[in-house]
């Protein structure tokens, strides 16, 4: 506290004594009248080198400040006109006012002048790794979690995102976890067509919330704002398969279709912006799992095709008040509709004999409904040009799942009806508040804070026949309150070195209470602090090396704390842990780039008190499996990455890269001791080719070794996807052609042989698909528009998951 407190009152100190020179003038239209978002830049006299520049105001004024003593000039521009210059002057004073400035109408206008530069498809930054997805062939028409696929050294297996072996990731979209309820059905319903890029950060800062082992921030794509400009977009997806297995066809179909719409209109100091996006498909999932229990085998096959609608939309408005002050509001929106109709037949034979002792149906109709609403307000006040802001969000979020399970059980003649329904309510309140102070160009201090009160309901009904069962029914009231701060520190020194280095405080207080035991099951309230220190070091033009040290926190997930049982199958169910501890994460990395992009990293994390997320335990008797989240593990994760660029003349660019990765649990579980280390190798390719100036080809693919998954050791598995991009009506449309898992190999396979438990594991879906899509930008492409906006309700959305 007296760490921050300090920072805070140098803040205010400095912020009041510094002194500052300041340039204003005007700019004039040809009929003498205010230039509007007229360019001006304030040039050095001596070589006309660039110092600053300002986009003028509907009163045609341009202001720069803090400029040091010196000779300068003014280069005004704007779409039409020549570009002017002022006469030189110089700055001695601490206020000078520049002649007005009249613009000259050019002889000859060009309609239109499109200035294309190609983004590489990675950018290794001081801080994070941007995987620019936006031109991606392979990418249209998928959906966020495919487009995460592309990632290099990012794995998805059984929904769980790691990233070189973490544990956890924690997922952002513009700045923050979720507006939603489940992030994986997040990322399985958001269209790809909206996304710009996708920021890696494996070591955050102070400034971000401590919860996370690594964050992947979605950045969505932000359209002009000069007049009236968007975009719109058709994308269809179809895929066949042989579900023969299952009593289905051998040209089993599923397909989508999701049309996309955003548009943004900028005029004078008002900004409206907004975008809908619309999917429905059908897809289906497979699984099937072996238990040896005592001396019988059980069988489970279990087919759940899935239809979905889901309507996902985003609304605001920026306020530009004046040079130093932007107000803005924002609205999101999110409504999903699915149904999913499991089907499950369990055959029981006898170990040694093979013989059939018994089988049974288990099917489940899942209607579900997920409804979010969210209002964000925001302020940005710049002080002046120097990058000295503040910015403030509240948030207020609601979110509502409801979803019901009718199971039935055929076993022989007989037939069992049960079911449960979850009404899931949640309320989230943030307030947010950032401060940025330059001292240098080479100096800067950011400083923080946050609070947030979270409530959310259970209220779950389970029911035998018609017969309510009030031991597996529950009503569980939990809040949580976070308050945090923080401070970040920047500097460059001598010619080649940066340091940033940060603290930042975190307080949590939360109660849980169950109605079936009549008390609060959980009670705690707690401060912890998380340190982070990142040295960077520049050995010529295209060598930099960084070394860091963070330490994380993962706290259990609202639904991970909730005691009651919820049901899957008539012999398999999950139970929260409301006793479960967060798991507090230090790691150690050192990395070198080179030109920009990741070359060579190694690193080493642990992480104490381990949330395993799906414990698994039996009971002999009744044969019924479940799993729960336990604090069971310490972990140890050793890594070493790396990456180096493909470049063939100059159609054939793109990466390749591997990383050795060594996980290590070690746990006391059901009275013995889980010690399983296992070594993978995990490679990763993109090749982009440009065979004409409008057509480009792309394909990528990656494959991983045997590994350790928690108690899951997962057996190896890959994918390649290939795809086509053509560019039509004079490049502001695009049509992309892709075939994604083209050998079918995504496939998750694996076992767990601890004590007891004899468990094997197979899953597969509708991966492999063929996607065709259409995008079409249209109206002005001057100037960047709506402010990407990173409201304060950032770590909370992301811990509200649901079954």
């Amino acid at each position: 506290m007296k760490f921050i407190i300090t920072i805070l009152l140098t803040v205010t100190i400095f912020a009041q004594v510094q002194a500052q020179s300041k340039i204003s003038g005007k700019v004039l239209d040809e009929k003498q009248k205010p230039a509007e978002f007229a360019t001006a830049a304030l040039l050095n006299a001596k070589d006309s080198s660039m110092v600053k520049a300002d986009i003028t105001n509907l009163e045609g004024l341009y202001t720069f400040e803090a400029i040091k003593s010196g000779k300068y000039l003014i280069a005004t521009s704007m779409v039409g006109y020549k570009r002017t210059f002022s006469k030189p002057f110089e700055v001695i004073s601490e206020s000078i006012q520049i002649p007005d400035i009249q613009l000259i109408v050019a002889s000859t206008a060009l309609n239109e002048v499109t200035v294309t530069a190609q983004k590489p498809f990675l950018e290794q930054r001081a801080d994070k790794l941007v995987v620019n997805v936006a031109s991606s062939p392979t990418a249209a028409g998928a959906t966020a979690m495919e487009v995460l696929r592309k990632v290099p050294g990012l794995i998805i297996a059984q929904d769980r995102i790691t990233i070189a072996g973490k544990a956890s990731v924690m997922i952002m979209i513009d700045g923050k976890p979720s507006q939603y309820t489940d992030m994986n059905e997040v990322l399985k319903d958001l269209p790809s067509t909206n996304i710009d890029k996708i920021e890696v950060i494996k070591n955050p800062s102070a400034r971000y919330d401590a919860a996370g082992g690594a964050i992947i921030n979605i950045v969505m794509k932000r359209n002009a704002n000069l007049g009236t400009n968007g975009s719109i977009g058709l994308n269809l997806r179809g895929s066949v398969f042989n579900n023969t297995e299952v009593g289905r066809s051998s040209n089993d179909m599923f397909n989508a279709i999701s049309p996309t719409f955003s548009i943004n209109h900028r005029k004078g100091k008002v900004n409206i912006f907004g975008s809908y996006s619309y999917a429905n498909r059908n897809l289906f999932e497979l699984t099937r799992i072996g238990r040896i229990i005592g001396t019988q085998n059980f069988d489970n096959t279990q087919f759940s095709p899935l239809t979905v609608q889901v309507h996902n939309t985003r609304a605001g408005m920026d306020f530009y008040a004046d040079k130093k002050n932007t107000f803005g509001f924002l609205i999101t929106g999110f409504a999903r509709d699915g149904e999913n109709l499991s089907d499950a037949n369990t055959k029981v034979t006898d170990v040694e004999s093979g013989n059939v002792i018994n089988s049974f149906r288990t099917m489940n109709s899942q209607p579900t409904k997920r409804t979010n609403i969210g209002y964000n307000i925001n302020w940005k006040h710049s002080f002046d040009t120097t990058g000295k802001d503040l910015n403030v969000d509240i948030d207020y979020v609601t979110y509502r799942l409801k979803n019901q399970n009718i199971i039935t059980i055929i076993d022989g003649n007989q037939q069992r009806n049960q079911s449960q329904s979850v009404d899931n309510p949640v309320v989230f309140t943030t307030f947010k508040l950032d401060y940025t102070h330059p001292f240098s160009s080479k100096t800067k201090l950011e400083v923080g804070g946050k609070s947030s009160f979270a409530t959310i309901d259970n209220d779950l009904n389970f029911y035998r026949e018609t017969v309510l069962d009030t031991k597996r029914s529950n009503v569980f009231n939990y809040k949580e309150n976070i308050n945090a701060l923080y401070g970040t520190f920047n500097t460059s020194f001598g010619n080649n070195w940066e340091l940033q280095t940060g603290l930042r405080a975190e307080q949590t207080v939360a109660e849980g209470f169950s109605k079936i035991e009549n008390k609060n099951v959980l009670d705690r309230n707690y401060w912890q602090l998380f340190p982070s220190v990142f040295l960077t070091r520049k050995i010529g033009k295209n060598l930099g090396i960084t070394t860091s040290f963070t330490r994380r926190i993962d706290r259990p997930s609202y639904q991970q704390q909730n005691p009651f049982e919820f049901q899957l199958d008539s012999l398999t169910f999950t139970r929260g842990n409301p006793l479960l501890k967060p798991q507090l994460t230090n790691e150690l990395k050192f990395q070198i780039t080179f030109d920009g992009q990741p070359f060579f990293a190694f690193g080493y994390n642990k992480t104490n008190d381990v949330i395993i997320e799906n414990a698994p335990q039996q009971d002999n008797v009744t044969k019924r499996t479940f799993t729960t989240a336990e604090n069971l593990a310490t972990y140890k994760n050793y890594f070493v990455e790396l990456n180096f660029p493909i470049n063939i003349g100059k159609r054939i660019s793109g990466f390749g890269g591997n990383q050795l990765i060594y996980n290590l649990y070690d746990a006391n579980y059901l009275g013995g001791n889980f010690n399983q280390g296992r070594v993978n190798w995990l490679a990763y390719i993109n090749v982009n080719a440009k065979i004409t100036k409008t057509l480009s080809a792309e394909i990528n693919g990656f494959y991983m070794t045997k590994s350790q998954q928690e108690f899951l050791t997962l057996n190896p598995l890959g994918s390649l996807s290939i795809g086509l991009q053509q560019k039509v009506l004079s490049g502001k449309g695009r049509i992309s052609l892709s075939v994604n898992d083209i050998l079918y190999t995504e496939k998750n396979t694996g076992t767990i042989k601890y004590q007891d438990i004899d468990l094997r594991y197979f899953h597969r879906e509708s991966s492999r698909n063929v996607r065709l899509g259409f995008t079409y930008s249209f109206g002005n492409d001057i100037l960047k528009a709506s402010r990407n906006r990173k409201t304060g309700s950032e770590t909370e959305a992301n811990r509200v998951k649901t079954n």
